[in-house]
């Protein structure tokens, strides 16, 4: 989705939910996988969203379900109904969601984000969604092989460069053949990370937003992906170690961390991030046309693998 959102489609949304635009809309910064647009209404300022087209209905009907479930525990903000009684609307082969508007003006940072998505996946253990849809975030397995069969479709030398950077990864650190098929799975939110918790002037309310991932995934995988999209790859050592520390111990406080989840989540953050393809890269090794996005990802994912065992050893720390 390229296009952005007109006068003419917003007006044509918002009409199956009873509303109609009162100024001009405001593109919100983001969207890898969707557009939203604040717009003023006589009923306030709400946030409609327009997914991805390649997303099929069953995948935005579930990111629906997933965000109004966390809203009626004041997670997210609340979802709006269309005339119909549904929480998404349709307009030609697009699909759209509106939400109430939140206003934020800044990040939280990682105890504060560990905090704000132990709640959320304490409130998940609840979520039985309505209907059948593929997860979105998926564990390849073995994770090697999805990476081999690109490399032989491929005859780009920097797309065959960058699969086997991954598959030396997974090799060095024994992860190209080890099943993860045992490795328990829980419903997650899928994209965590600070763009996508709003904080509100009220201390104690913060909102996820953005539940088009929703899956599926095992747990100690988001909480560490989560704790990467907090902090900078400039961080020293000693304030890596620390900062991952007071990041668990503030989600352990509202969701304890089992050891088992303890012991496996750096290793499985590096397993599924080098070893997943279907998501992100293309033939030409871009991110959905996000060349940038692409080679911050792999600069990301070499960092971590540098700091692995430090990582593990504050993960596998016995909790104060």
């Amino acid at each position: 989705m390229t296009t952005i959102m007109g006068a003419t489609e917003l007006s044509a949304c918002l009409h199956q939910y009873g509303l109609q635009a009162g100024g001009p809309a405001r593109r919100l910064p983001g969207g890898h996988v969707g557009q939203s647009a604040v717009v003023p209404t006589a009923q306030g300022l709400v946030v409609v969203k327009r997914c991805n087209r390649r997303f099929e209905k069953a995948r935005v009907q579930l990111a629906a379900q997933a965000h109004q479930h966390a809203a009626r525990a004041g997670l997210a903000p609340p979802l709006r109904l269309t005339h119909d009684g549904q929480w998404t609307a349709q307009v030609d082969d697009a699909m759209y969601t509106v939400t109430e508007y939140v206003d934020h003006g800044e990040q939280a940072g990682p105890t504060v984000f560990a905090s704000a998505l132990a709640a959320l996946h304490n409130h998940f253990e609840s979520f039985s969604p309505q209907g059948h849809c593929e997860d979105f975030l998926q564990l390849p397995d073995p994770p090697a092989a999805d990476l081999e069969r690109s490399r032989r479709q491929t005859d780009d030398a920097a797309s065959r460069q960058a699969i086997d950077w991954r598959m030396k990864i997974l090799a060095e650190f024994g992860l190209n053949a080890r099943s993860l098929a045992a490795v328990p799975r829980s419903w997650v939110h899928g994209d965590a990370r600070p763009d996508n918790l709003l904080l509100t002037r009220s201390p104690d309310r913060r909102l996820f937003i953005d539940f088009d991932q929703v899956s599926r995934f095992p747990r100690p995988y988001e909480i560490v992906r989560a704790f990467v999209a907090c902090i900078s790859p400039q961080l020293s050592s000693h304030l890596l170690g620390s900062t991952f520390r007071e990041y668990l111990n503030a989600y352990h406080a509202v969701a304890p961390i089992p050891a088992t989840d303890r012991a496996i989540m750096i290793d499985l953050y590096i397993t599924v991030q080098a070893a997943e393809t279907r998501t992100f890269t293309t033939p030409q090794s871009e991110i959905r046309g996000m060349p940038a996005f692409a080679r911050a990802r792999h600069q990301q994912l070499t960092w971590i693998t540098e700091h692995r065992d430090l990582l593990r050893g504050v993960a596998e720390e016995a909790q104060p």
